[in-house]
C-alpha cells in the first residue's frame, strides 16, 4: 500500500509550527525515505536541527535544500544566521553575498508581493542580529531589505537606530530625516530623531523636534515623557 505522503508532509508541518520539533522530523524523515524530495523539508530540517545544536546536520539540510532550489531564499537566510552562529563568517558573507547578487538581477522582475515577503524576511534576519547587539551585520539586512522595498519606513527606521547604536549618529540622522521628508506622519521617525540629536548632546534639537510632535499628537506618552526629560534637564542649568 503506497504510504500517504501528503499526509506525513501536512502533519509534519503543523508539528514544526507549533515547534514539536521531534515528531515534524520524524515524519519529514519518513517522507524522505520514500524518495519524496522537498525543498522546504530540509529548510524545516535544518531549522530543526540549528535548533537542537545538530549543526553539522542543520548545514547539510539547508544544503540540500538548496541543491534542489538554488533561489530558495529562506534556505539561504537560514544557512548564513547558522554560519554567523558558529563563527564562519566568511562562508556567511559569500553566500549573502551571492544572494544579493541574484536578487539584484532579477529585482526588477520579482512580483511586489513577492518583494515585500523577501524584504520582510531580511528585516527579520536584522532583527536578530540587532537583539544579539550585533548592529553592522543588522543594517546590512536592513539595507537589502530597503533595496526591495524602499519605502518601507518601519525598516528604515530600524536601520537607523542601528546605526545610532553602533555609533554612527550622524548617518543615522540622515536616514531618520528622509523618511520625514517622504511622509511626515510617521511618528516614529521624528521621536528617533530626537533621540539621537538628545544622544549628541543636542537637546534644544531634540527637544525642538518632539515638540513639534506634540503639537499634533498631544496625548503621545512617550514623546510627553521625552519632554518632561529635557525640560528637567533645562532646569538644572
Amino acid at each position: 500500500m503506497e504510504p500517504d505522503i501528503r499526509y506525513w508532509i501536512d502533519q509534519g508541518k503543523d508539528f514544526f509550527k507549533n515547534q514539536a520539533y521531534k515528531k515534524a522530523e520524524s515524519l519529514f524523515l519518513k517522507v524522505i525515505a520514500n524518495r519524496h524530495e522537498f525543498a522546504d523539508i530540509y529548510n524545516m530540517l535544518g531549522i530543526i536541527y540549528h535548533q537542537t545544536g545538530e549543526f553539522n546536520q542543520a548545514i547539510q539540510n539547508f544544503k540540500k535544500a538548496l541543491s534542489i532550489n538554488p533561489h530558495y531564499t529562506e534556505a539561504m537566510l537560514n544557512l548564513s544566521v547558522l554560519y554567523n552562529d558558529l563563527g564562519e563568517y566568511k562562508h556567511s558573507k559569500e553566500l549573502v553575498g551571492k544572494f544579493k547578487k541574484e536578487t539584484s538581477k532579477s529585482s526588477d522582475k520579482i512580483d511586489p508581493f513577492i518583494k515585500a515577503k523577501l524584504a520582510n524576511k531580511h528585516a527579520e534576519v536584522g532583527d536578530m542580529y540587532r537583539g544579539v547587539g550585533l548592529y553592522e551585520a543588522a543594517v546590512g539586512e536592513y539595507e537589502r531589505a530597503l533595496q526591495l522595498a524602499p519605502h518601507f519606513h518601519d525598516i528604515r527606521t530600524k536601520k537607523g537606530i542601528c546605526l545610532r547604536e553602533k555609533g554612527d549618529k550622524q548617518t543615522a540622522l540622515k536616514e531618520f530625516q528622509k523618511i520625514i521628508k517622504e511622509k511626515p506622519s510617521f511618528t516614529d521617525a521624528h521621536i528617533q530623531m530626537g533621540v539621537t540629536f538628545y544622544s549628541l548632546g543636542k537637546k534644544k534639537e531634540a527637544r525642538s523636534v518632539w515638540e513639534k510632535l506634540a503639537k499634533t499628537q498631544p496625548q503621545h506618552q512617550l514623546v510627553k515623557t521625552y519632554l518632561r526629560l529635557t525640560s528637567g534637564n533645562n532646569k538644572k542649568k
